[in-house]
């Protein structure tokens, strides 16, 4: 990510559509580190589904990997998301400093899963994906 990009407000990319390689392609414009997470997982979630014969495996990734990209593509989103890490995993942060990490966490998890809200639901399907 350039220092460009991280002036402007808006997104690095728009939300993909809530498919393998739209979410592939997206993290490796966006967050290249963990596109071989993503690799893995899906290998795992693939592996799941033919074991438990259900699509819920390859659901549940989809919907992971979209949350991710929808706080990920914002870049103050992503260093607000950083910073509420950091301070949540900081023995030495106080309580106070705890709980507005925790809220800032759940704000911007919010905020992604409303993005990909029609996809939660199965109505983004279909038009989006084409």
């Amino acid at each position: 990510m350039t220092a460009q990009h991280m002036e402007h407000d808006g997104p690095l990319i728009p939300q993909p559509a809530m498919t393998r390689e739209a979410l592939r392609e997206a993290v490796k414009r966006i967050a290249l580190p963990s596109l071989a997470e993503l690799d893995r997982e899906c290998e795992k979630a693939f592996d799941r589904a033919v074991q438990t014969q259900s699509t819920n495996p390859l659901r549940f990734f989809l919907i992971k990997w979209a949350t991710f990209v929808a706080m990920q593509r914002w870049p103050a989103r992503a260093a607000a998301l950083h910073e509420a890490e950091q301070i949540s995993g900081d023995p030495r942060s106080t309580q106070e400093q705890f709980r507005a990490a925790m809220d800032t966490t759940n704000r911007i998890l919010a905020e992604a899963q409303q993005e990909i809200g029609p996809w939660l639901s199965g109505a983004g399907r279909g038009a989006r994906d084409r």
